[in-house]
């Protein structure tokens, strides 16, 4: 029992890796984007290793860009990053034509604020989601009816019924069964001639023009699949 719930979170983690990709695009857009915004707003701000603006956290290449919103993501200090981008902040001397000229402006309220709340609260929470998504996929009782079951039904039949008229052939429902899994269906596992006495005990109503409709059938796989025993017409039992 330990061996199987390990085994689940094991394939839990590999198969959310097919979708974290796409997270990590996401990602990867957002810090690109905010750290383009950066250098061309606060990339002239001075260096000074007395404030938070210093050699190791600026926006003046791209590589510093992208490692001060890596810091800033973690949450370590990014309002003390804010507060050093302000307005009336000292400028690099290439940057400076005017004596009095000042760098920074209030915009670092919006940045910094916005790409924190982001990365705090939507990038954290989506790589969350497709976790617990397919963890509950593969913890789910399958066994269970339950409204996945008629979603698949439809789906399928809606294939060998395109015109949606609510009745196949019925040499075409052996086939459609052996599409769904169970407990509503057969399964594509299911040998086609124990599929074929399957469908028979099931005493499913057939028209005179050789098709069956999609309420009796469904009904009589429900019927089937909760083993509920009906006597007398089937129609008045469906």
């Amino acid at each position: 029992r330990r061996g199987e719930g390990i085994r689940t979170l094991l394939w839990t983690f590999i198969k959310s890796f097919q979708a974290l990709p796409y997270v990590a695009l996401l990602i990867v857009m957002l810090f690109f984007i905010y750290a383009v915004i950066g250098m061309q707003v606060f990339g002239k701000i001075a260096i000074n290793d007395a404030n938070p603006i210093n050699r190791n956290n600026n926006f003046q290449t791209f590589p510093q860009a992208v490692l001060l919103l890596f810091r800033c993501a973690t949450g370590e200090d990014w309002q003390e990053i804010m507060l050093a981008c302000l307005p009336r902040k000292p400028c690099e001397r290439e940057s400076l034509h005017e004596e009095d000229l000042s760098c920074g402006t209030n915009f670092a309220y919006y940045y910094f604020v916005s790409f924190y709340m982001l990365c705090a609260f939507l990038i954290i929470n989506l790589f969350v989601a497709v976790i617990m998504d397919n963890f509950d996929y593969l913890t789910r009782d399958w066994s269970i009816l339950g409204p996945h079951h008629l979603d698949e039904f439809k789906r399928i039949w809606a294939e060998y019924d395109p015109e949606a008229k609510g009745r196949i052939k019925h040499l075409d429902v052996v086939t459609l069964l052996r599409r769904i899994q169970p407990p509503l269906g057969f399964g594509k596992l299911c040998p086609h001639r124990v599929a074929c006495k399957r469908l028979v005990s099931m005493n499913m109503p057939l028209n005179s023009d050789g098709t069956v409709m999609f309420n009796a059938t469904l009904f009589a796989l429900v019927r089937t699949a909760l083993r509920i025993k009906t006597e007398g017409n089937l129609e008045q039992a469906n």
